[in-house]
C-alpha cells in the first residue's frame, strides 16, 4: 500500500468515528421530548437522566489512555462501538416500555464508550494530521458536525414517518456499530506495548504529571472555554429563542444554522491554519466567539439572533481542535495530554447545564450566557499557550 493510500485510510477511520459518535448523540437528543413523554418524567428528572451520558463519559475517559496503550486503538475501537451500538439499540426498547432504570443504565453505557471514541478519534486524528502533507485535523472534526446534522435530519424524518423509538434506535445502533468498527481498521497497527509492572508505574506517573504542567493546564482552560461555549449554545439557544417568540421549529432551524457554520468552517479550517498559523487562528476564534455571544445576548433589542449565531459558530468551530493539536505537539506525550483534555471536556459537559440553568433561573437565559462569555475573555489572555512547541 502506498503512503498516500495508508494516510487516506487512516484519515477515513478517524473521520468515521467522529461522524458516527455525533450521529448517535444527535439521534438521542433530537428525540429527547419523546423520551421524556414515554418515561413520564418531569423536566428536572429528564435533566438528571441526560447527565448520565456525560457521567458515563467521565468514567470511561479515566481509563482511555491505559486501555489504548495496552490493547491498541483498533481493539479498543471495536469494543467501544460494540458496547455503544448495543446500549443504544436496547435504549429504544427500554424507553418504549417505560423502564426508567434500564434507560438510565443504557445512557451511562452509551456515554462511557463514546468518551473512549472521543479520545481515540483525537489521538489518531492528530497523528494522521502530522503524517499528512497538509493540515487535515480540522476537517476530521468537521465530520462531527456532519454527523450532528445528518442525525437530526434523519430523526426528524423518522418522527414524521411515525417510526418508533425502539426501531429507530435499533437501526441507528447497528449502523454506527458496524460502520465504526470497519472504519477503525484504517488505523495503523502499533507496536506491542510494554505492560510490565515497571512500565505501568511509569505510565501512571506520566499521566499524573500532565496535570501539573503549566502549558497543559493553560490549554485545558482554553479547551474548557470552547467546549462550554459550544455546549451552552446546544442546550440553551433553542430554549432562549422560544422564550422570545420563536416556534420550536424556528428555534431548531436557527440552531441548525449554527451547526452548519461550525461544520463548514471545520471542513476548510486546515487551509486557514496553513495560511495564518495556529495561534492567530485561535485568537481569531476567541474574538469571533465573544462578539457572536454578545450579539446574541443583546438580540432581544437588536433582533440580530442569526448574526450572533453565525459569528458564534465561526468562533467555536476550530477552537477546540486547535487545543487538541496543541496538546499533541509532542507525540511522545500526546496520549496522556489528550486524555487530560478529554477529561476536561466531560467535566464541562456535566457542569454546563446546572451552571447556566441556575443563573438562567435567577436572571434570565440570555444573562446566563455571561458565564461562558467570561471564560472566553479569560482565554484571550491564555491563547499564547496554543503556539506550537519548538520541537513540534
Amino acid at each position: 500500500m502506498t503512503s498516500k493510500a495508508r494516510i487516506g485510510l487512516w484519515f477515513a477511520g478517524a473521520a468515521t468515528i467522529f461522524f458516527t459518535r455525533a450521529f448517535l448523540y444527535s439521534t438521542w437528543v433530537s428525540r429527547g421530548p419523546e423520551v421524556q413523554d414515554a418515561l413520564g418524567i418531569n423536566t428536572a428528572q429528564m435533566g438528571l437522566l441526560a447527565m448520565l451520558y456525560p457521567a458515563g463519559g467521565l468514567a470511561g475517559v479515566m481509563f482511555a489512555s491505559s486501555l489504548v496503550h495496552r490493547y491498541g486503538t483498533r481493539t479498543v475501537n471495536t469494543a467501544t462501538f460494540a458496547v455503544a451500538g448495543s446500549a443504544f439499540a436496547v435504549l429504544g426498547f427500554a424507553v418504549d416500555s417505560g423502564n426508567f432504570l434500564l434507560s438510565s443504565v443504557c445512557l451511562f453505557f452509551m456515554g462511557l464508550p463514546m468518551a473512549l471514541s472521543d479520545f481515540i478519534g483525537n489521538l489518531e486524528g492528530t497523528a494522521v494530521d502530522k503524517a499528512a502533507k497538509r493540515s487535515i485535523f480540522s476537517a476530521i472534526h468537521g465530520l462531527f458536525g456532519i454527523g450532528m446534522l445528518v442525525g437530526a435530519g434523519l430523526a426528524s424524518w423518522l418522527i414524521n414517518s411515525g417510526v418508533s423509538l425502539s426501531i429507530s434506535f435499533l437501526t441507528v445502533g447497528i449502523f454506527i456499530g458496524v460502520i465504526s468498527i470497519i472504519g477503525g481498521y484504517g488505523f495503523p497497527k502499533h507496536k506491542e506495548p510494554d505492560v510490565s509492572p515497571a512500565k505501568k508505574a511509569e505510565n501512571r506517573k506520566v499521566a499524573r504529571k500532565v496535570w501539573t504542567e503549566k502549558r497543559s493546564l493553560l490549554l485545558a482552560v482554553v479547551g474548557f472555554t470552547f467546549i462550554m461555549a459550544e455546549m451552552s449554545a446546544g442546550i440553551w439557544v433553542p430554549l432562549a429563542l422560544t422564550r422570545v417568540g420563536y416556534t420550536g421549529a424556528e428555534a431548531a432551524a436557527a440552531f441548525g444554522v449554527f451547526w452548519i457554520v461550525i461544520t463548514l468552517v471545520r471542513l476548510v479550517g486546515g487551509y486557514v491554519l496553513d495560511l495564518i498559523g495556529r495561534y492567530a487562528l485561535v485568537l481569531a476564534s476567541i474574538i469571533f466567539t465573544a462578539v457572536g455571544m454578545v450579539v446574541f445576548m443583546t438580540s432581544e433589542a437588536t433582533h440580530l439572533e442569526y448574526l450572533g449565531l453565525i459569528l458564534w459558530g465561526l468562533g467555536v468551530a476550530v477552537g477546540f481542535p486547535m487545543v487538541i493539536a496543541s496538546m499533541s505537539d509532542d507525540q511522545s506525550m500526546a496520549a496522556p495530554r489528550v486524555n487530560m483534555i478529554i477529561t476536561v471536556v466531560y467535566i464541562s459537559s456535566i457542569t454546563v447545564g446546572p451552571a447556566l440553568g441556575a443563573l438562567g433561573q435567577a436572571a434570565g437565559i440570555y444573562v446566563a450566557f455571561s458565564i461562558p462569555l467570561a471564560l472566553v475573555a479569560v482565554s484571550l489572555f491564555l491563547s499564547k499557550s496554543t503556539k506550537p512547541l519548538n520541537n513540534a
